[in-house]
């Protein structure tokens, strides 16, 4: 199979993909959140009829009083749970390799050759994201070191709130762009089907070339993404699964998996972007 050229990368090629991919993380989800849905239903909550939402009400007062009695029990899940946490992070992976290579092919996909693909490049997929994510946490932790430095004023609040909000903005940006660097880096290697090394180096050399695009491409899916939240919260609200009808529940559980799919084709849609960027450097 062969690859796609630049200008015929699109996410709108693979739809039935981008399904699949959320269908396999909306089960996973279900994996993780049932026992934990199942403890708290099991301590009263489950029986009022707002629901866990009662669990945030009044600063979170009641989950505080869920942790404080069942803490043992919860400690038991999270511990069980440990396993599939990790299966599900595998999962994202593969799911990740799987719309990138994808993605790259022309024609219909071949499963065999798909396949191999994907799992071949699985590996560095997971070293890349495990070394992106210590380099994110190390900028956080530098975020928070600075924030400290940041001297406070009681004679003059805003301009030490500001300074504070222009500072985390800043650490938030570098995050994002070691995040996009790195999902440039996994679409050079399925492209080029290259190392590690590699990769990475095509990685920078595409930053050099489109620092924006490398870097904060990411950026309008992302907005996309938190408007979809925003919209799917304030009709959850307005639904209101307290009030009768099951019909209330059916929606926004519905909405919920809407949220889903829209996240998985908003990501595809980003990795289509930066496989454009590495096949045309």
């Amino acid at each position: 199979m062969s690859a796609l050229a630049p200008g015929e990368i699109r996410a709108r090629r693979r739809p039935w993909l981008v399904l699949g991919v959320a269908v396999s993380r909306i089960l996973m989800g279900f994996c993780l959140a049932w026992p934990l849905s199942s403890l708290v239903a099991s301590s009263g909550v489950g029986q009022r009829p707002e629901g866990d939402r009662v669990l945030f009400e009044g600063g979170g007062y009641l989950l505080l009083e869920v942790i404080r009695l069942r803490g043992d029990a919860l400690e038991a899940v999270f511990r069980g749970l440990l396993p599939t946490l990790v299966l599900g992070l595998l999962l994202t992976v593969a799911c990740n390799a799987a719309l990138l290579v994808a993605l790259n092919l022309h024609g219909r996909l071949r499963i065999q050759p798909w396949l191999t693909q994907t799992l071949s490049s699985v590996p560095a997929l997971v070293v890349l994201a495990l070394g992106t994510g210590v380099a994110q946490l190390l900028v956080l932790l530098a975020g928070l070191l600075l924030s400290n430095t940041v001297p406070s004023s009681l004679a003059q609040p805003v301009t030490t709130s500001a300074t504070q909000l222009g500072l985390w903005t800043l650490v938030g940006l570098a995050a994002g762009a070691l995040g996009g660097i790195s999902d440039v880096a996994k679409a050079a290697l399925v492209r080029s089907e290259s190392g590690l090394a590699a990769s990475l180096r095509h990685a920078f050399a595409c930053t050099r070339r489109a620092p924006f695009t490398a870097c904060l491409g990411w950026l309008p899916y992302a907005l996309a993404f938190v408007a979809a939240v925003t919209v799917s919260s304030q009709l959850t609200s307005a639904l209101d699964v307290s009030g009768p009808g099951t019909w209330r529940v059916l929606a926004v559980f519905a909405l919920h998996q809407v949220v889903i799919l829209a996240s998985v084709a908003l990501r595809t849609a980003w990795y289509a972007r930066a496989l454009r960027l590495v096949a045309s450097s």
